[in-house]
Order: structure tokens, then sequence, then C-alpha cells
């Protein structure tokens, strides 16, 4: 049976006002933004229920000519877009991005995920500032130096704070901070320094208090900065990876920030280690023109990744990388959707990444 629409009058005036009157479906400039227009609905019925839908008015009709994207199984069920009716057992407890109509049914107010936690039925939206959450892995800057804390920014409302107790002393010392710590800050991080950290705690007003007391937290060194929006890194079992076939480290950021380097050496000794320590003796490096090519194709890799609208992993940036060397196609091509397409890398990684979530 084919899939009609029924709208509310609540969805027909947003459709009204987003393509002009005698404008028809057709007018928009490319077929994913047609399809974009006609995402909003309040139901999905089918068989007799479309016929009466289309005799309302004019709008189904019109909606009806409009090219239809194929769906990724098992994404659609949990999609949900402003007015659409999300379906939940009795007894169920409407929490955010959800709300009550008048006939009893529960509809979403955000466009995201729908999540169930016992009984709490909530819209994860697609994309939002970045909250924090206790043992999330970030990437972060140093914005200013205080008298026994740093202040740093993670993309969050307010600043973050790394309180000099918070971090790994050099030669992994352990011992109570002193008044002389204190006057030595500077010596362990300074305005603009990026570091890794971890979520220890979040308050009630909004702040968030950082730690870098394990080895695998500190100062990042020889990379790039990457800003997504966090939707697009989400937890996974590791956060601090070294791409050994890439020969490039990556901190993948909850908050969204996304560092690729070079994987750091000790000073002195040459040897290559697999995470960035806070300790001293790992100080900035030359590095060659090859290995910045490397870091170079990772980005725009991840920038490709974050366009498509694809969960950020290990496994689909050495599946993007790859693929862009066997495509012959430059580090800076990545960045452009219509080369990307040309050369058929942005289908290849929207067809992987269905084929792992399917699997």
């Amino acid at each position: 049976s084919s899939l009609a629409i029924s709208l509310s009058p609540c969805a027909v005036a947003q459709s009204t006002w987003r393509a002009p009157a005698g404008a028809g479906a057709m007018s928009w400039a490319t077929s994913e933004l047609a399809e974009l227009a006609g995402s909003v609905v309040v139901e999905r019925c089918s068989g007799g229920d479309g016929e009466a839908a289309s005799s309302r008015g004019s709008v189904a009709p019109a909606l009806s000519l409009r090219p239809r994207a194929p769906e990724i199984a098992g994404l659609r069920p949990q999609l949900v877009c402003p007015g659409d009716v999300v379906v939940a057992e009795a007894g169920a407890l409407r929490g955010r991005g959800v709300v009550e109509r008048e006939d009893g049914k529960l509809v979403a107010t955000m466009c995201g995920v729908v999540e169930h936690v016992n009984k709490l039925l909530y819209v994860r939206p697609l994309k939002h500032r970045y909250a924090g959450s206790i043992g999330d892995v970030v990437v972060g800057r140093i914005v200013e130096v205080g008298t026994d804390r740093w202040a740093v920014e993670i993309g969050t409302a307010m600043l973050a704070h790394l309180h000099i107790g918070a971090i790994q002393l050099p030669g992994s010392e352990q011992r109570r901070r002193t008044d002389e710590d204190a006057l030595r800050m500077r010596e362990f991080f300074v305005e603009n320094d990026m570091i890794s950290a971890e979520v220890q705690k979040v308050h009630e007003t909004g702040e968030i208090a950082l730690q870098a007391r394990s080895t695998r937290y500190g100062k990042l060194q020889n990379g790039v900065l990457v800003t997504l929006p966090s939707v697009y890194v989400r937890r996974q079992a590791q956060h601090l990876v070294t791409l050994n076939t890439l020969g490039i480290m990556v901190i993948l950021g909850n908050n969204g920030w996304c560092w690729i380097c070079a994987p750091s050496q000790v000073a002195g000794s040459g040897r290559q280690e697999t995470l960035n320590f806070s300790q001293m003796d790992v100080r900035y490096e030359l590095v060659g023109p090859s290995v910045r090519e490397r870091i170079c194709r990772v980005r725009n890799a991840v920038l490709a990744l974050a366009a498509q609208g694809l969960e950020i992993t290990p496994e689909s940036i050495i599946f993007a990388y790859e693929e862009s060397l066997q495509r012959r196609l430059a580090a800076w091509e990545l960045l452009d959707a219509s080369r990307r397409a040309g050369a058929g890398l942005s289908e290849a990684v929207v067809g992987e990444a269905v084929s792992r979530t399917v699997n």
C-alpha cells in the first residue's frame, strides 16, 4: 500500500509559508530541499486514510509530486520532526521535546531521536549546544589563568574550569599541591594552549569542572583542531586513538572538538607514544610535509563525514581516508561537495554507514 501523509492545520500553515502560492512543490532548488520541506508532518497513514488526506485540500496532492528519497532501514522509527506522533506505551512520562495533544496523543516539538529511559520518553535534538556529562572526554582551549585554576573553552554556555589539583604533575609526582605550584601555573598551561581532559562534575548552574589526572590527558601539540556539532561524536570505547595504518593520532571530544596530530614522542628518547601526556617531557616538534598532508586529509575526511550527517568514529575516518585515495581525490577536494559526489565518495561513505548500522 502507498504511503500517504495526513496534515494538521498547523502543518498546512507551515507548508504554505515555506512554498509561496503557485510555486508548487518543484519550485525548490533541489530535491533535497523539497524533501526537507515535506518532512514536517503530524501523522503517517496508508490505504484509505491516504485518500481522505488527499480530499482535505491541495497540499497533499502537491506533496505527492515531491521526489522521495530512500529511507535508511531501522532509522525512520526513531527520527521525529516537529508534529510527529510519538508512539509510547501507556503510563509513559513526557520529557523534553514531547507534548500531549488535545486528543491525548504525544507529539514531538523538535527534530531529533526518540529516547526511552524506563518510563521517561524524550526527544534528543539533532543539533544543540554541548552541556557536558560526567565522564565525557573533551578537547578545550585555555582562555584564562587564575590563581588556582584555568578557565577552559569547550563550547558550552559557560567556561569550564580545571583546578590545579586536578592535573598530572611532571614526572607523575603524587603529592599535595602547594602555593609554589600555584605560582608555577604558567609552566603547565598558558592562554591558547589546547588540552584534553575529562568532565569530572557538572554543577547545577551548568558550570563544568574538568580533571586531567590521567596520563592520557594533557597538552595537545603538533596538530590541528576541528570543531563540529557535538551530536556527531558520541561516547565510544576509545576517544584517544592512534590510526596505525595512517600514522596519525585523533582525539575525539564529546563536545565536538577533535584534535588531529602526529603521535607524540618523548623529548630526547625518540620513543613514540600513543597518548598525549601532561608532563613537560612532550615538546613541540617540526612536522614533515608528508605527515602534514596526512593530517590535512584526515581533517578534511572528518569534515566530509560531518557534512553528510554521519557519526565520527575511527572506523569511518579510516574508510573515508582510504576511499579518497582510491578515488584520486586531493586533500582539499574532500571539502568540495560537488567533487565528492562526482567521485562517488559521498555515496560510498553513506553506504558504508548504512551497512554498519544494519549489521
